[in-house]
């Protein structure tokens, strides 16, 4: 891990900044007009036009929460125009220049495709290795490259935000389209245990995989089965544990990709601790292997959040997954405990010095965990 030059991630910020106002404008025509509309106790900004083709004779798009400070920066300047797309794709090529990691043109195209379908404005957040890449910028270090390559795309859908975006009768492209306008090998793939739901897997001819995933609800009767959202028909999301920790609260950032593909992605705090937990739960999914790798991204995450002086998010995330994700404990406590040392003194340090449990001014973090830790595996299925 390396420090970035003030300069370059002043630069990527900027490009942040400018690819997702690009991407807002292109979502949302000048010739409409923003209004608020109070649902469940918050309120929204909705997108409404003239629409000869709609049956009331206008179009309802949802656009955001109000009182999110990025989202009501961009309400207020949609519509202006700025000589800015040659400065934002000058600004990209530099960022890759300096060695700030990249996307491999699938992984490009693919981002890319979602962010033109407004799927990032509905709901949705890149999660996985993809998702790697877009924190080095943010964070002020040069993070391996290696470490984001991959041969799969994880897209997690906020199904709240869904709800909302359903509320004015707006629907997204198809998946499949969207996905068979980068590669025409993409197929579905039902999850063979729910034979019935959509599919929430597709996979191409080169067995490069984009799955649908979400967070388990309380309402979920099945915690298991796939669960679809009207505004993506055809398709369904597979729940997963702990997903609602890992996309609560997620940031913008851009892939540097071309000129710049704006994306949302889960805060790194949260992403750092959601590997560290998600390393030691491999085995429960069939996914062993990649537990190392998970490993190597959190360590090199967490190294990362103590050069950027973000460790009171870090300990305040800490604190929400181990008071609320109790049957969780054991799996998050291995996980720290295989993390090298260093990375393990910056998590205890950091909720030490917020009085977060479990750690002890007086004793090594190791021997803590290793007190707190049973001799078998636990945690609930």
């Amino acid at each position: 891990m390396q420090p970035l030059a003030p300069s370059l991630t002043i630069a990527f910020a900027d490009l942040v900044e400018k690819a997702h106002e690009e991407a807002f404008n292109a979502r949302f025509p000048a010739k409409g007009t923003f209004h608020k509309l109070r649902r469940g106790g918050k309120e929204y900004w909705y997108h409404v036009m003239r629409d000869s083709t709609a049956p009331s004779g206008r179009r309802t798009s949802y656009a955001g929460l109000v009182g999110d400070t990025d989202v009501d920066a961009l309400v207020e300047r949609h519509g202006h125009e700025h000589a800015r797309h040659k400065l934002q794709k000058e600004t990209a090529s530099m960022l890759r220049r300096s060695g700030l990691p990249a996307p491999d043109p699938m992984e490009g195209k693919l981002t890319q495709a979602f962010q033109r379908a407004g799927l990032f404005q509905a709901g949705a957040v890149l999660v996985g290795s993809v998702a790697y890449q877009a924190y080095g910028g943010i964070l002020g270090v040069k993070l391996s490259g290696e470490l984001h390559r991959t041969q799969d795309i994880d897209l997690a859908h906020d199904r709240e935000i869904a709800l909302h975006v359903g509320h004015t009768g707006q629907k997204l492209e198809d998946f499949q389209d969207i996905l068979k306008s980068v590669d025409e090998s993409f197929t579905p793939r039902l999850n063979p245990s729910y034979p019935n739901a959509g599919p929430t897997r597709y996979e191409n001819a080169s067995n490069y995989k984009v799955d649908l995933l979400t967070a388990h609800k309380n309402s979920d009767r099945d915690r298991r089965a796939p669960v679809t959202i009207p505004i993506m028909p055809g398709t369904a999301l597979q729940p997963l544990d702990l997903m609602e920790f890992l996309i609560r609260n997620p940031i913008r950032s851009a892939l540097l990709y071309e000129d710049g593909v704006a994306v949302v992605v889960p805060d790194p705090v949260r992403y750092a601790l959601h590997k560290v937990a998600i390393s030691q739960m491999r085995g429960l999914s069939g996914e062993a292997g990649k537990d190392t790798k998970d490993r190597m991204q959190a360590a090199e995450l967490v190294r990362a959040i103590g050069h950027a002086g973000r460790t009171s998010e870090l300990a305040q995330a800490w604190s929400e997954l181990w008071r609320h994700k109790a049957k969780r404990r054991n799996f998050v406590l291995r996980g720290i405990l295989a993390l090298p040392d260093d990375a393990i003194e910056i998590i205890a340090r950091s909720a030490i010095r917020y009085g977060e449990e479990p750690f002890r001014d007086d004793e090594l973090p190791t021997v803590t965990l290793r007190k707190l830790i049973p001799q078998k595996a636990g945690g609930d299925s």
